[in-house]
């Protein structure tokens, strides 16, 4: 049996940084000179945000079925099928798969979208 991935969700401390809950790294502003650098470890999965993905692994590719595709088909198919990229990433099912969607509050309706999942 397949479990979908599991879910957290920050929406007023949205900001606050993302961390893998297996290893500890931080994913997302880890560089003190640079904090829109991504340090994705070996358990990210992906790290996107409503627009686009800002990183995507092999093993979610393969997950998900995006392996071969194109950036221009992987955007239709989360656009058309998924109704974005929350839709999209919450249909990963690897083993303890984990989930952190940051949303900022309104006027906005913007999230970010964090997935790990642990090394085989």
């Amino acid at each position: 049996m397949t479990q979908a991935i599991q879910r957290t969700e920050l929406k007023t401390f949205y900001y606050t940084p993302v961390h893998c809950p297996f290893c500890g790294t931080r994913v997302m502003g880890g560089d003190p000179i640079d904090e829109t650098l991504i340090t994705a470890c070996p358990h990210t999965l992906f790290i996107a945000h409503d627009m686009a993905f800002e990183y995507r692994s092999e093993r979610f590719d393969q997950n998900i079925s995006l392996n071969g595709l194109t950036e221009k088909q992987v955007e239709e198919r989360w656009l058309r099928e998924a109704g974005g990229i929350d839709g999209l990433t919450n249909k990963v099912t690897l083993a303890d798969a984990i989930k952190v969607a940051a949303y900022a509050p309104e006027p906005s309706a913007y999230g970010s979208y964090y997935g790990f999942a642990p090394v085989e």
